[in-house]
């Protein structure tokens, strides 16, 4: 998990590099006349539209792939876990409550000869 963590930050870090070059081209191409700066913060807001859904997208694939590899590598997701933990403490409850009725009866241990 901490390997796709750390993909995924550095994907955002990535983003957020893109992000102040592509306002630094823009204002370039703006410097230089080759945009009017109307048209220059459209395009850089197209730009930063198209890099969210790219993001998102990146989001999605990375969660499948990240399920992929926990599937193959036969691991229970925390929330599992959870699960049947709260599933064994019912039923030691359960097993508990029983044995406290039933006083008379031996627990299937070692028995006397």
């Amino acid at each position: 998990m901490e390997i796709f963590k750390k993909v995924f930050l550095a994907g955002l870090g990535a983003v957020s590099l893109s992000q102040e070059r592509t306002k630094e081209i823009v204002d370039e191409l703006v410097k230089a006349g080759k945009l009017k700066e109307k048209d220059g913060q459209k395009l850089f807001k197209e730009m930063m539209a198209k890099a969210t859904v790219v993001k998102k997208d990146l989001e999605v694939k990375v969660n499948q792939q990240a399920k992929v590899v926990y599937e193959k590598m036969n691991t229970v997701a925390l929330d599992q876990l959870k699960k049947m933990e709260r599933r064994i403490q019912s039923l030691e409850k359960e097993l508990n409550k029983s044995a406290k009725a039933t006083p008379g009866k031996k627990s299937a241990g070692k028995t006397k000869r």
